[in-house]
């Protein structure tokens, strides 16, 4: 059936009378024939819903007293209280349904069962012009298998008693913001979705008017707009600090979340650091990422998956938005790296060398070589996967340590299509740098995390070779390998200008490099599947240049 989102125009009175708030009695003027009574909000299909009015018995004409007679001072009559509409009967599909405590089940035979329940929420108004009090009630039907409808029922004080007119239904699996009686209008905000939706998302806020002046109750949308424009609630808990184990680039929260609540989780990053949070929950539960004014991404974006390189620094804010309908679970996975310099200027007075490669290959033909640096990346390193699937190429991924750790399962797929590991240092240190202790920990621990999966391959991060840098590999069974060629893709060029230089130099039998990991890698994913297409009819093979 429905749901909602808000706009200006379709906002509820100023100081709608609500709960226990009388509301004025003027008269009411019948709809004008050609005022609109379809909406989306009623019926996923858009059909009129109109619900038919069950006949109020009239009141009884008056007695006068004789002249003689005086007639003692009646008492006003009570409104109509909670324990009156717990024992409402209301007339469903032909059937007379007697509340009991505000609940009644209905068996239809077999498994099909519906519950009706009176729900908290109820305005309070003159419906009718008598001067009375009358209530709209909100009652929900949960249909096993069907779905969760809910209706407004309007509820008549009839010289004090209690008299429910046919319940009007609002929606399925929507959520009730508000109703308030006014004018002898009752007015409904919710929150539906549009008619292509699935049920499990909340999208739009919607507000009826309901006319129940005659038999035939007419039904009105107002007003409705994008779930966006409304104002969110307030963090229901406080936020969560986002802490790092000891060696640890990443941290997963777990959660429950509700329809409109939301959990702000704070992370310390600084200006230029790679950022990545991925939410693993039902659509309908979203991410804001954002520093003050300073917004990554929105919820309005609808993503679950934020990769950025932060803009600047202090204590970012993801938090986790739901518009689902209904509680769910949720994981969140946020992961900092270190800034990753390009290039940096050469650190070291020995010149740099570029030693033969660890494996001279003998491949016969035209033969491409395509490596791989800094990864693995959660976003951009199955996507390379997936394109050189396609084109039937293999390739050599040299992998940081602490991201191999992170990321296990891209790591056995690298492996297990055909590709090959080699070692990019533990935390992309520059090795001309570092004394033999430090040298060892890194391509050990590098090394360890890799296994039998790890080819006799190192490849210095920036290319940076000390005096000592090959003899120190050495003493770990690894030769070093640089590149012959690259489009130079950490700038971020264009993916066109990627493509080209690939496409111009690849079938040279150069070793090219590459990235998945370290930033942003959008281009280099869009150049790479260009120019691969380009070179398809080339009569190409794509080997790992480390075996």
């Amino acid at each position: 059936m429905l749901a909602a989102g808000c706009s200006g125009a379709g906002s509820p009175p100023s100081d709608p009378p609500l709960a226990d708030a009388a509301a004025p009695t003027p008269e009411t003027t019948a709809p004008t024939p050609d005022r609109s009574t379809t909406t989306s909000a009623l019926s996923t299909t858009s059909t009129t819903t109109a619900a038919t009015t069950s006949t109020v018995p009239q009141e009884p004409p008056a007695t006068t007293a004789a002249p003689s007679e005086s007639l003692p001072d009646e008492a006003p009559a009570e409104p109509i209280d909670r324990d009156d509409l717990e024992r409402l009967t209301i007339e469903m599909d032909g059937d007379s349904l007697r509340l009991e405590g505000g609940r009644v089940t209905v068996t239809y035979g077999g498994l099909s069962t519906s519950i009706f329940t009176l729900q908290d929420r109820v305005a309070r108004g003159d419906l009718d012009g008598d001067g009375d009090e009358d209530v709209a009630a909100h009652i929900v039907e949960r249909s096993a298998g069907t779905g969760t409808f809910h209706y407004v029922v309007p509820v008549i004080d009839e010289a004090g008693t209690a008299v429910a007119r046919s319940p009007i239904l609002v929606g399925d699996r929507i959520g009730m913001d508000d109703i308030w009686v006014q004018d002898r209008l009752i007015g409904v905000s919710l929150f539906d979705r549009g008619p292509d939706e699935p049920f499990t998302v909340i999208s739009r806020h919607t507000v009826l008017e309901i006319d129940v002046s005659d038999e035939t109750p007419v039904v009105a949308v107002v007003g409705t707009g994008p779930i966006e424009d409304m104002p969110l609630p307030g963090p229901e808990r406080p936020a969560i600090d986002v802490r790092f184990d000891p060696g640890e680039v990443s941290s997963t929260e777990n959660g429950s979340i509700d329809f409109r609540e939301r959990q702000t989780y704070t992370v310390r990053a600084s200006e230029g650091q790679p950022f990545t949070a991925r939410l693993d929950a039902p659509l309908g539960v979203w991410l804001d990422v954002r520093l003050d004014d300073v917004a990554v991404t929105s919820a309005s974006q609808r993503s679950q998956l934020v990769t950025a390189e932060l803009p600047t620094s202090g204590p970012w804010q993801a938090t986790v938005v739901s518009s689902h309908a209904g509680q769910v679970d949720y994981g969140l996975t946020i992961e900092v790296l270190p800034v990753v310099e390009a290039s940096p200027p050469p650190t070291t007075t020995v010149a740099r060398v570029r030693p033969p490669r660890p494996v001279t290959p003998d491949d016969e033909g035209a033969v491409v070589y395509l490596t791989f640096d800094d990864g693995p990346h959660a976003e951009y390193t199955p996507q390379i996967l997936d394109i050189l699937a396609r084109h039937g190429a293999r390739a050599t991924f040299f992998v940081v340590g602490r991201l191999a750790r992170a990321y296990p399962d891209l790591i056995q797929r690298i492996a297990a299509e055909g590709h090959t590991l080699a070692n990019h240092t533990w935390r992309h240190e520059d090795l001309a740098t570092l004394s033999r202790s430090a040298f060892d920990e890194t391509v050990g621990r590098t090394e360890a995390i890799l296994g039998d999966l790890a080819t006799p391959c190192l490849r210095p991060p920036y290319g940076s070779v000390g005096a000592n840098t090959r003899e120190w590999a050495a003493a770990h069974g690894l030769s070093i390998l640089t590149w012959d060629g690259s489009p130079e893709d950490w700038l971020r060029p264009p993916a066109t200008e990627i493509a080209d230089y690939l496409v111009q130099w690849a079938p040279s039998g150069a070793v090219i490099l590459l990235h998945d990991g370290g930033g942003d890698r959008s281009n280099t994913v869009q150049g790479l599947e260009m120019a691969l297409e380009r070179l398809a009819d080339q009569g190409l093979r794509y080997e790992p240049v480390c075996r």
